[in-house]
Formats: structure tokens, sequence, C-alpha cells
């Protein structure tokens, strides 16, 4: 009660030495006669497997999947568009513009 961490420092409990005390615990050790070694994985020849170095490349891609991670809410997503086209999204984006500024005026009236 008369401790002042300010004049005498952080008050520490003293240490009182253990005639009991062995060092750290550690879980013993026993032998395993059936051990053979870090486990892995048997390797199976697959008979059907073909090596392809084409997998890759597709004619035609008919689907995109997006995995969308909503971190705040009230993001909104309301036109996609995926184009190899740099003209066609720009026109798209011309045609989508008046709505976008419509879009922000409303936001900022509220």
């Amino acid at each position: 009660e008369d401790w002042d961490d300010y004049f005498d420092g952080e008050w520490e409990a003293p240490m009182i030495p253990n005639p009991k005390f062995k060092g750290e615990w550690k879980a013993k050790m026993i032998p395993n006669p059936d051990y053979k070694g870090v486990w892995a994985p048997k390797k199976i020849a697959n008979p059907d497997y073909k090596a392809d170095d084409k997998l890759y490349l597709y004619e035609d891609i008919a689907t995109v999947a997006i995995d969308w991670w909503q971190v705040k809410a009230g993001s909104i997503v309301d036109n996609l568009l995926v184009s190899d086209s740099f003209d066609d999204a720009k026109a798209a984006f011309d045609a989508y513009k008046p709505k976008l500024e419509a879009e922000k005026k409303k936001k900022a009236d509220e």
C-alpha cells in the first residue's frame, strides 16, 4: 500500500528458490518400433493421364466466375461488362455514364 511506482519502480514478486524444480517440462519420448518415418502418400500411376501443354488455352469462354468478398456494407454491383474490345467497353461506359451521374447526385442529396 505504500509502494509508489514512480519512486520505487514497478513491483516484482520476490523469487523464492524451489529445490524441486528440474527445468522446463518436456513430454517424454518413448520408442515406437512401428515408426516408418514421415508419412508420404503413395504415388500410383494414372493410366488415363495425358500431358497437355496447351491445357490453359481456350478458343471460346462462355462462363465468367467472380468471387465477390464484400468488406463494406452497401457495395452495389449492378452492371458488369466483360469484353476484349476497348471500343465496346468505352461505348458501354458512355451509355452508362448518365445513370452513374444521377446516382452520385442522389447520394450527395441524402
